[in-house]
């Protein structure tokens, strides 16, 4: 649960999941085409104005500024290098934004829909992201002002559960098999 200062709390459903993967170095497959997020992220708010408007967004956000390359004989994770320069393009809008804080909270919110990719591809569904970086997953809403000021309130819940790595297929058997188990779709080196 993550709590900001007007008791709006955003809670992350499948956080045993998630945090189950992290011990071992999650890891989400990424390609230039898209790919789809395993697992899900999905939220539920609470603590919202039921009759004001909201905009919800997803962000990808860069861990530190390392990239990471798997060492297949030690079966651990090594810093080979300073990470690339990363893209604006991380952010994904829900498609429902804007909404009132009565329509968020009636039922968990899905990012389900958005594909993690390492190339430039116009849509928005795509967050671009780097192979070989670490990111977690950052909730951001934005409550909607009549006069479209800059004084809107601005909540960010991080989730550190949702830390993972970006990789062109899974290097991790652990977590090849967990994600196998559970979803039935995994791509393994």
């Amino acid at each position: 649960e993550h709590r900001i200062e007007d008791e709006i709390t955003a809670v992350l459903e499948g956080a045993e999941l998630w945090t189950e993967l992290k011990q071992y170095q999650h890891e989400m497959v990424v390609g230039p085409q898209g790919r789809r997020m395993f697992p899900n992220f999905n939220v539920r708010l609470s603590g919202l104005s039921p009759t004001n408007f909201y905009h919800v967004f997803l962000e990808a956000r860069p861990i530190d500024n390392h990239k990471f390359a798997f060492n297949y004989q030690t079966k651990s994770w090594l810093l080979p290098g300073p990470a690339e320069p990363e893209s604006s393009k991380r952010i994904y809008y829900h498609p429902e934004t804007p909404l009132q804080g009565s329509g968020w909270m009636r039922k968990p919110i899905s990012f389900k829909t958005p594909k993690f990719t390492t190339g430039q591809r116009e849509g928005n569904m795509m967050i671009e992201i780097k192979k070989g970086q670490k990111y977690q997953l950052v909730l951001h809403i934005v409550e909607k002002s009549d006069d479209m000021s800059l004084h809107n309130k601005c909540l960010e819940f991080v989730f550190d559960e949702t830390e993972f790595v970006t990789v062109s297929c899974h290097q991790n058997q652990i977590v090849a098999t967990t994600k196998m188990n559970r979803n039935g779709r995994v791509v393994v080196h």
